[in-house]
């Protein structure tokens, strides 16, 4: 299928899950107005869609988030504001305040673990990504406000698991810093012959590249043939990662090509310049790759499968994605430690695609599995793309399934810092 001064980082971020920003920082003068006042002057200047902008006294809104929702475009998800101090930890090294955990809720209105960080409260507890939460602080889904005011606490909270063996859990625990990996996972598959790279890419930040490097290294050791890029959860992240990421699966075939342009709003068309892959490091030494992606994989996510598309083929398996074509730059009031974060610009592939508000299209249809763990061969997605490469035709036996409805958990409300990192 197919004048400010710029804090020098371009991202995708994510709101929803992470969303596509791609950010430069812009210092602002010092706090002589209210945050709801620069807030609403970027939005005039910078705002992708300003001419829907309406004409109103910011400091008549009560809050920051509540200014934003009134004066954003309808089709606008994503445009947020958050600390300062926080976002920018979060895209220099993967740290934030938490649990080190992914909640989800599934169709039987059960909370389950999407995934753990391993240096974290509930990582060194032993929870692993599938586990059911029977209760957080006594609250079930039932109380969901209380389950988010429970995960946004600083005190003890208790938590009450099942693994899956079915063995019972009590632990309590308090947040604390967390410096998160981008790479949740990495192995070599050897399937009916063919050697897989399989790996799962969390988010796009400062250290995802260096990460990235050393799955490289590991896979051309094993000569894989097939690479499997697993970005379920991908909210996003900085666009230069991303754009690495490209480079590192494209190789020769994106060297030195234009793989993505961004387009502003008409005071601000200077900054409508192309991006030309310049990644010079190790490439994966694979023949195919693939993608398993669902509605929660996002902005940086999404541009490095457009940027590849009309250079290589590319298969999406699991559920469309997320569908965010555009981003935002970074405007900081660093004395408020406030970082204003409006959609800006809409991002292009090479072939001038950029429309896929409604995500991006899966050729080969699978649910999400919170039953297994990663890598696990029978986890539904991983499977149904071990079982593509042994079997190509398996799209042709099977021409239904790109409608097939598939089932998406619905995600924790997470606040603040949590709506990039996409967990708590």
């Amino acid at each position: 299928m197919k004048q400010l001064r710029l804090f020098k980082i371009v991202l995708i971020i994510a709101v929803f899950v992470q969303v596509f920003v791609a950010c430069e920082s812009f210092p602002t003068d010092p706090p002589e107005k209210t945050a709801n006042e620069y807030i609403y002057e970027k939005f005039l200047d910078w705002y992708l869609w300003y001419e829907q902008i309406p004409d109103i006294d910011p400091n008549g809104i009560e809050s920051e988030e509540a200014l934003i929702d009134s004066i954003k475009f309808p089709d606008d998800r994503w445009s947020f504001t958050a600390p300062y101090s926080e976002v920018l930890k979060w895209y220099q090294s993967g740290e934030y305040t938490g649990f080190g955990a992914g909640f989800v809720i599934d169709s039987d209105r059960i909370i389950k673990i999407s995934l753990v960080y391993e240096n974290s409260p509930l990582g060194r507890n032993g929870v692993e990504r599938g586990w059911k939460v029977l209760s957080i602080n006594g609250f079930t889904t039932n109380e969901i406000d209380s389950v988010n005011a429970a995960l946004s606490s600083n005190g003890e909270v208790l938590f009450e698991m099942e693994d899956h063996q079915g063995g019972l859990h009590s632990f309590t625990a308090t947040r604390e810093a967390i410096s998160a990996n981008s790479v949740l996972y990495s192995e070599v598959l050897n399937v009916d012959g063919h050697n897989i790279g399989y790996f799962v890419l969390n988010s796009f930040i400062g250290t995802s590249p260096d990460e990235l490097r050393t799955v490289i290294d590991s896979f051309n050791n094993d000569n894989i043939t097939d690479l499997i890029v697993d970005l379920r959860y991908n909210g996003g992240g900085l666009n230069n990662a991303a754009y690495q990421l490209v480079g590192m699966i494209g190789g020769e075939l994106v060297k030195g090509q234009v793989i993505s342009s961004l387009i502003h709003n008409d005071k601000h068309t200077d900054k409508d310049v192309p991006t030309t892959s310049a990644y010079d490091g190790p490439v994966f030494e694979a023949q195919n790759v693939y993608f398993i992606t669902t509605g929660r994989t996002a902005s940086a996510s999404e541009l490095v499968i457009n940027s590849l598309e009309p250079y290589t083929d590319v298969t999406l398996v699991g559920s469309d994605t997320h569908g965010k074509p555009v981003g935002m730059y970074i405007f900081k009031v660093e004395k408020l430690d406030l970082a204003i974060l409006p959609i800006s610009f809409k991002s292009i592939n090479s072939m001038g695609y950029g429309d896929y508000y409604n995500g991006l299209p899966v050729d080969i249809a699978q649910t999400d599995d919170l039953d297994h763990n990663w890598g696990d061969p029978e986890e539904a997605m991983l499977k149904k793309t071990l079982d593509f490469i042994v079997n190509p035709a398996l799209s042709l036996t099977q021409p239904t399934l790109k409608k097939q409805q598939v089932l998406q958990f619905e995600q924790i409300q997470y606040k603040g810092i949590h709506r990039l990192t996409g967990a708590y």
